[in-house]
């Protein structure tokens, strides 16, 4: 069986390229996916101060990671397992090494977003300074439409958008997906290379870096070769979303401070596309997530994501609708989600309800609270050894 994620260093130990490998699943990332990826920045770590360049991509041609295995997550929530403890404590453990990446070593991450980029592959890629779109780009971040919210470090992100905070909401929100043109509008793309010419981006960065050329040096060749490479090239504006006229309505409507006001200034906006977005909220997004979502990204920090994560994937409803988002998109499929409280009881989803999902976990709690108070806290020679995951889902 295939390893589901390869390293490779270069041979002057100058570039290092990580590939998530799981193509049948789009690359969508499981526990021993993490604990691989943990391994592989264990490596990356112990060449601090060498390796200059990261390359990460995704095999297979469709996606660079379509998000998280969240349909096993839900069967052991369910059943009292300790994997939704376990998978988000070490995948948030790996966004914070990435996000920490250059300050901690002096290598600079360059994604390759060349396909599907969802949830999880969108918290692999978007905490490093070069995030590459091609034509083949989708991203978004779905969990609107499973009963979760926008996790990764995506609250974060969302909120510090190039294009504003009001369309990080909107994003966040409507899980909106955005082919390359929106993406580099946002700000979550960087730089649009043909996907034709990716593997010419990977040979010119695997020539050109040299062992200890890190930093600002890094950060400018990488910027050199990328627009090299990319000769120029612009992405199709066909069918683009976040076009002025559109962002106008974002503005209006995703700047008011509560989710019924957004909902309020939607419904008399008029817009054609204030009615879409409104029939999107309410066929396919959970209310009790969106108003989670709205608070969470005026406090975006990854300690409170991962308290976050804990409140949705273990409480059924009314507590949580992650059960029955993953119910009705994953198991079985008829995408009619029964949210509890539902959109016509938005006032049952009180603000003490919203307050308890960041509330501290509690002293009992399998793996405790995420320590990010140290850049190297979750290191090989700092981490403890991963624990054996108790499965109790008869699947």
């Amino acid at each position: 069986m295939p390893t589901e994620t390869s390293t490779r260093f270069s041979s002057g130990y100058g570039v290092c390229e990580i590939t998530l490998n799981r193509p049948s699943k789009l690359n969508a990332l499981n526990l021993n996916m993490i604990r691989c990826l943990h391994g592989a920045l264990d490596q990356l770590d112990a060449k601090a101060g060498k390796v200059g360049c990261l390359i990460m991509s995704g095999a297979g041609g469709k996606a660079f990671c379509a998000g998280g295995d969240v349909q096993m997550i839900r069967e052991e929530g369910l059943a009292g397992g300790s994997l939704p403890a376990d998978f988000f404590y070490e995948e948030y453990g790996v966004m914070f090494r990435l996000a920490t990446l250059l300050e901690r070593t002096g290598c600079c991450q360059v994604s390759l977003c060349d396909g599907i980029t969802m949830g999880g592959g969108v918290g692999l890629s978007t905490h490093g300074p070069f995030r590459i779109v091609t034509e083949k780009t989708r991203f978004a971040m779905p969990e609107m439409a499973i009963g979760l919210f926008p996790d990764v470090g995506a609250t974060y992100l969302l909120s510090r958008l190039k294009a504003g905070g009001n369309v990080g909401r909107f994003m966040a929100m409507t899980g909106t997906t955005l082919a390359a043109w929106d993406a580099l509008r946002a700000g979550v793309g960087t730089h649009f290379v043909p996907s034709s010419r990716i593997p010419k981006l990977r040979v010119a960065l695997g020539s050109r870096f040299k062992a200890k050329l890190i930093g600002e040096d890094a950060l400018r060749l990488c910027e050199d070769t990328i627009r090299e490479v990319a000769a120029s090239a612009e992405p199709s504006g066909a069918d683009c979303l976040l076009i002025d006229e559109n962002i106008e309505v974002i503005e209006r409507c995703f700047s008011a401070p509560s989710v019924e006001e957004i909902i309020a200034r939607l419904k008399t906006d008029g817009s054609d596309f204030a009615v879409v977005t409104l029939q999107k909220m309410f066929q396919s997004c959970s209310p009790t997530s969106c108003k989670v979502a709205l608070r969470a990204m005026h406090e975006a920090a990854q300690m409170m994501e991962y308290r976050l994560s804990q409140r949705f994937t273990t409480r059924p409803q009314p507590l949580s609708d992650f059960f029955e988002g993953i119910r009705a998109v994953l198991v079985e499929k008829d995408r009619r989600q029964n949210w509890k409280p539902s959109w016509d009881a938005l006032d049952e989803i009180t603000d003490e309800k919203v307050a308890f999902f960041f509330s501290p976990l509690e002293p009992e709690h399998t793996r405790g609270e995420l320590p990010v108070n140290d850049l190297w806290d979750f290191s090989e020679s700092r981490r403890a050894p991963f624990p054996e995951v108790q499965l109790k889902a008869k699947l």
